[in-house]
């Protein structure tokens, strides 16, 4: 995917309020055919700064871009903040920002020990929402009657006890048998 700068973005949002600004900040914009994928970065260097602005930054966002500049829904609904933390922030900090499910997708990446340049940023959005690996998987060929022989009896011989005929309208009787046991 080309990540590109949205600097526009910015300046649109500039205008909406020109009281709030956010050092760092920066919008990247990954266009598809008929829509597009934002992304906000910021850099911060510690877990005070992070908690001090996440929320504000979030209602931002949300206020001056996705209910005021997006137009389309696939757009409004993808949209992700990433922030980008020089030093490493505790367990209970980084959940409570990314389980925050309102407006946008948050994603830190903490312990950065520097500031990034903007080609890392792009590196490390993309290998966050865009490249992935689907690992192939060997896919067994024996029939459902050897695997459940080898490995679960059980249901095997519940099967062969109740019969093939009757065995959907025993599932129930199946998953009690096996939960008793």
């Amino acid at each position: 995917m080309q990540l590109s700068k949205a600097d526009h973005i910015i300046q649109s949002l500039k205008q909406k309020d020109e009281t709030i600004t956010f050092e760092n900040l920066t919008c990247w914009e990954c266009k598809e055919d008929n829509y597009s994928l934002y992304m906000f970065s910021i850099q911060l260097k510690n877990q005070d700064e992070l908690l001090k602005i996440h929320e504000e930054l979030r209602d931002y966002i949300a206020i001056y871009f996705q209910s005021q500049i997006l137009e389309k829904d696939i757009e409004r609904w993808n949209i992700y903040q990433f922030f980008f933390i020089e030093e490493k922030i505790d367990h209970t900090s980084k959940q409570k920002v990314e389980q925050d499910k309102f407006s946008t997708r948050k994603i830190i990446h903490d312990n950065r020990q520097k500031i990034l340049s903007d080609d890392e940023i792009k590196i490390l959005i993309n290998q966050e929402l865009f490249d992935f690996e689907i690992a192939k998987r060997e896919i067994n060929n024996e029939s459902i009657e050897s695997y459940l022989s080898k490995d679960h009896a059980t249901i095997l011989s519940l099967i062969d006890e109740i019969g093939n005929e009757k065995i959907n309208n025993s599932l129930e009787q199946i998953l009690t048998s096996l939960s008793n046991e």
